[in-house]
């Protein structure tokens, strides 16, 4: 398990991550989300050993991972932007690689080579495209053999065909190897595929950490067309609204709460429409955040 204690780091002034706690279990895929600067890079480096709290601990196993060399050799960080020696080839990262991790195994380096087929072992990886260099750098993790995977916007810059790709191989490590696997992205339809638990930062602190089933069962896209208008008014004051936009005589809600709760007050008075309709996780991710006082307004130019 991977455990934060009330961690927080700060550069100057300004905390990157303040008084954050968090639990994540072994063998599950994690999804980071947040605002811009929220502080999820901060995060990742704290998880990987790259930074020291300054208050609190991050914990792998019960193991301190900052200047723990024994614990970090089963952590594998992908930045987001790949990095590799001067003129290397992707033969020559292997063997360096092979050099500092004991875990390395060579074997699952060329059984992984028919999925990475368009990468020549040969060339220069600072002569190939942004999205070859990021599947370089996840053939080199995955063939360390890490308990714990950190991916800092890992699906960036991948086509569709190589995105599933990815996706397959996560899903594979996790299931047959219990790989812990933590992503920050701002793609969120490619999160909602791939994680069964997500975390929402902002301002350098946890709004939530939730399994994402349970997020969706928290939160619903209600439609309905009262048939007096004074309904309404009880009804809101009877609901945890988050959101609520009027079209005509049809309005759209968003509430937090269960279904059954829902629906219970909404059809004691009868609505001509009532429609309780599926939230995708981008669409919790705008609604949580705007109810955190993160909310951009539209402006015409």
């Amino acid at each position: 398990m991977i455990k934060l204690e009330h961690t927080s780091k700060r550069f100057e002034e300004e905390y990157a991550v303040e008084d954050l706690s968090l639990n994540i279990h072994k063998g599950s895929i994690f999804g980071l989300l947040g605002s811009n600067g929220a502080g999820k890079t901060t995060l990742l480096k704290l998880l990987a050993g790259i930074y020291s709290p300054d208050q609190g601990k991050v914990t792998l196993d019960g193991q301190t991972v900052y200047e723990n060399p024994a614990t970090k050799q089963n952590i594998v960080f992908l930045a987001d932007r790949p990095a590799f020696f001067a003129q290397t080839t992707i033969r020559q990262m292997a063997n360096f690689y092979r050099s500092i991790y004991p875990t390395w195994s060579e074997e699952r380096f060329k059984q992984l080579a028919p999925a990475f087929q368009s990468i020549d072992l040969k060339r220069k990886l600072h002569r190939m495209s942004k999205g070859m260099q990021r599947q370089a750098t996840l053939w080199l993790a995955l063939s360390c053999k890490p308990q714990l995977l950190i991916l800092d916007e890992p699906i960036d810059g991948l086509d569709p065909v190589m995105r599933r790709q990815v996706k397959n191989l996560l899903f594979q490590e996790v299931a047959e190897h219990g790989v812990t696997v933590v992503i920050s992205s701002h793609n969120l339809r490619e999160i909602e595929d791939m994680c069964d638990h997500v975390g929402i930062m902002h301002e350098g602190k946890l709004l939530m950490s939730r399994e994402l089933d349970d997020l969706k069962l928290d939160m619903h896209k209600i439609q309905v067309a009262f048939r007096d208008e004074r309904h309404e008014q009880a009804v809101s004051g009877l609901l945890d609204i988050v959101h609520k936009e009027q079209r005509g005589s049809v309005g759209t809600y968003i509430i937090k709460g269960t279904v059954e709760q829902i629906s219970e007050i909404f059809r004691v008075y009868e609505p001509y429409v009532f429609d309780i309709l599926p939230m995708t996780l981008e669409e919790i991710f705008i609604y949580e955040m705007g109810d955190a006082g993160y909310d951009v307004q539209p402006i015409l130019l």
